[in-house]
């Protein structure tokens, strides 16, 4: 018999887990608004600094979203991920 697990008020991992979603959003958008004053050695800085952190987001996403409910934390963090990936592309291919 499986025993059930009853959450008492919002889950405060969840809560941090969503901040750290707006975190990314909020350093991608100021990475892109400066990307055309940043040097060469900066930008591959910061491309990697983003790179880490999107895979580690990606991780907890990957622990955290193992229920059917919490299946709307991987679509922020998906786009999250790809806007990077273009960001860095942009930087180093096309700037």
């Amino acid at each position: 018999m499986a025993a059930s697990f009853n959450r008492n008020g919002s889950d405060k991992l969840q809560k941090v887990f969503l901040y750290l979603i707006l975190l990314n959003w909020l350093l991608l958008i100021i990475v892109a608004f400066n990307m055309n004053t940043l040097r060469f050695s900066h930008g591959v800085m910061i491309s990697v600094m983003i790179f880490i952190y999107n895979y580690f987001l990606a991780h907890l996403c990957f622990i955290r979203a193992a229920r059917a409910q919490d299946a709307y934390l991987i679509y922020p963090v998906v786009i999250g991920a790809l806007s990077s990936f273009f960001l860095v592309v942009y930087f180093f291919f096309l700037l």
